[in-house]
C-alpha cells in the first residue's frame, strides 16, 4: 500500500495580501465619494419635490384668498403666535400641523422635511429645513417698509413684477453660534435689503448644502438648484456664529434686480 505524499497548501505570500489590500483601498477611496454623490443627488431631488409641493401649496392658498399669498408671520410685532409653516401651543413652540398650507399638502398636510438636514436647535422648529420669502411674497414689507401693517398682509401674483425672478422657498437655516437652527424666512442680500425702509442687515438664511447649491422654487412654481455667490463670516446677533463657514449665503444676483426683488 503505497502512502500519499501531502502537497503543501497555496498561500498568499505577505506582499501579495497587501497588495490586495492597497488595491481595495483603492477602489474604496474611488467609490465611497462617488456613492456619497449619488446619495446626496437623491436626497436633493426629494428636497425638490419637497419645495414644489409648497409652492404649489401656497398658489392653491392664493386662489382661494382672493389671490394673495399665506402671509409669513401675521401679527409679527404685536403676538408672533402665527407663522407661515405652524401656530405656537402653550409651550411656545411652533405646531406645523396648524400651518396655513396644510389644508393644501398633500399626505394630511405633512410638511416635509429636507432629508439633508437635521437641527437640535433653535426657535423655529418645524419649517422642514425652508425658509420663505417674507420680504415681497410673505407680506407688503417690501412696499412698505419694516411696520407692523405690512406683516398682516402678503403678496399677490399681480403685485410681482417678475413671477418667474422671484423667489417663494429654499433651502434654509440659521447659524446661532452652537449650530444651525431651522428658520422661517429667507433673508434678502444687503443691496435689497438696503433699499427697505427701516431695514437693518441681516444674516443669510439660505442654506446650500447639495453639493455647494440650495434649491430654490420661484413664485411661479419652477425650481433651480443655484450657487453661492455671497456670505458673511460674521453675525451682528450672534457672535459665535460665522455663516460662511457653515455653507450659508445669498445666490445671485444679489444687486439691482434680484430673484427676491419683485420689480
Amino acid at each position: 500500500m503505497r502512502s500519499r505524499t501531502r502537497r503543501p497548501l497555496a498561500a498568499f505570500t505577505l506582499t501579495e495580501i497587501l497588495v490586495v489590500l492597497a488595491v481595495i483601498a483603492a477602489i474604496a477611496a474611488i467609490l465611497v465619494p462617488v456613492l456619497a454623490r449619488a446619495r446626496e443627488r437623491g436626497r436633493s431631488r426629494v428636497c425638490g419635490s419637497n419645495l414644489r409641493q409648497l409652492a404649489v401649496a401656497n398658489l392653491l392658498y392664493a386662489q382661494d384668498h382672493d389671490g394673495y399669498f399665506v402671509p409669513a408671520a401675521p401679527r409679527f410685532y404685536e403676538e408672533d403666535a402665527r407663522r407661515w409653516f405652524g401656530v405656537r401651543n402653550e409651550s411656545g413652540r411652533f405646531e406645523p400641523r396648524d400651518g396655513a398650507l396644510v389644508p393644501y399638502l398633500k399626505e394630511g398636510g405633512r410638511l416635509r422635511e429636507c432629508p439633508s438636514f437635521r437641527s437640535d436647535v433653535g426657535f423655529d422648529r418645524g419649517t422642514g429645513g425652508y425658509v420663505y420669502n417674507s420680504i415681497c411674497v410673505g407680506s407688503r414689507v417690501w412696499w412698505e417698509g419694516f411696520r407692523p401693517e405690512a406683516f398682516d398682509a402678503s403678496a399677490r401674483e399681480a403685485d410681482l413684477a417678475d413671477p418667474s425672478g422671484t423667489a417663494m422657498f429654499a433651502d434654509g437655516a440659521l447659524d446661532v453660534g452652537i449650530g444651525l437652527a431651522e428658520y422661517a424666512f429667507m433673508t434678502p442680500p444687503p443691496a435689497v435689503s438696503a433699499r427697505i425702509p427701516g431695514a437693518t442687515p441681516f444674516d443669510p438664511s439660505v442654506h446650500f448644502r447639495h453639493g455647494e447649491r440650495a434649491n430654490v422654487v420661484f413664485a411661479d412654481g419652477h425650481l433651480r438648484a443655484l450657487p453661492r455667490v455671497l456670505s458673511q463670516t460674521a453675525s451682528a446677533g450672534y457672535p459665535a456664529a460665522d455663516p460662511a463657514a457653515h455653507d450659508l449665503g445669498w445666490f445671485g444676483p444679489v444687486t439691482g434686480n434680484t430673484p427676491y426683488d419683485p420689480e
